[in-house]
């Protein structure tokens, strides 16, 4: 009876060796822990498909797998507009100083968050209109003026200022003549890789072009029509 209990302690640790070693289904001489052959070869884990895991939409679309530090696989977050609407509840007027060519303020901030590393695609359009200083007459002066708008991006409260991102400008300028009507745009895109967190968008208008003389002063008012998209592209 000994010696047959031996036996099979003997089986038991061999087979607990082989298991520990490496695994092969398909294959008789597994290369890693676990080596799945074969060319149509596949692994199937019931909880990340579609009736158990809410990020998996089913159909014929395919979805990212990620893994995390512990290296425990998960389906990705879907990909998608975070934010997409008007971001200005009310146009936002910059002068340029009496006594100065620029001036600059802050028109909207916005703030989103990831759940995990991703591009994130931010897109905006501004409308702007040029005025004098007061805002009770056309520009007719044919003095060159401009506009300027970019972002800033925060923690979800405080922007960072010392890089701008998604810089474009207007140049302005108009003589006592008929001109088309109508709103002078801004608009640009801008596409960054930024890990999991909150964030925010700080966009700014800025005027330049008024400090040659008193009656250079003018204003633009920014954002009767606008438009803030943000798109997150999951890894």
């Amino acid at each position: 009876m000994k010696k047959t209990i031996t036996l099979y302690l003997v089986c038991l640790t061999t087979v607990t060796a082989g298991w520990a070693q490496a695994v092969g289904i398909g294959t008789s001489n597994p290369q890693e822990k676990l080596h799945i052959a074969g060319a149509n070869s596949s692994i199937r884990i019931d909880g990340l498909n579609s009736s158990n895991n809410s990020e998996n939409s089913g159909g014929t679309d395919l979805y990212n797998v990620v893994v995390d530090s512990d290296g425990n696989l998960s389906l990705a977050d879907r990909s998608g507009a975070i934010f997409s609407q008007n971001a200005l509840s009310a146009p936002v007027v910059v002068q340029t100083a009496f006594d100065s060519d620029t001036n600059s303020s802050e028109l909207y901030t916005r703030t989103f968050t990831l759940t995990q590393r991703a591009y994130v695609v931010v897109t905006y359009y501004m409308s702007m209109e040029f005025e004098s200083y007061d805002g009770a007459s056309k520009l007719v002066d044919g003095r060159t003026k401009i506009a300027h708008n970019y972002w800033y991006l925060g923690d979800g409260e405080n922007p960072d200022t010392s890089k701008k991102f998604g810089t474009t400008s207007t140049v302005y300028t108009n003589e006592n003549c008929d001109t088309a009507s109508g709103y002078i745009y801004n608009s640009r895109s801008v596409t960054m890789p930024l890990d999991a967190g909150t964030y925010s968008i700080h966009l700014n208008g800025e005027v330049n072009g008024g400090g040659l003389s008193s009656d250079a002063s003018f204003r633009v008012t920014f954002g009767d029509m606008d438009r803030l998209d943000i798109h997150a592209i999951y890894l």
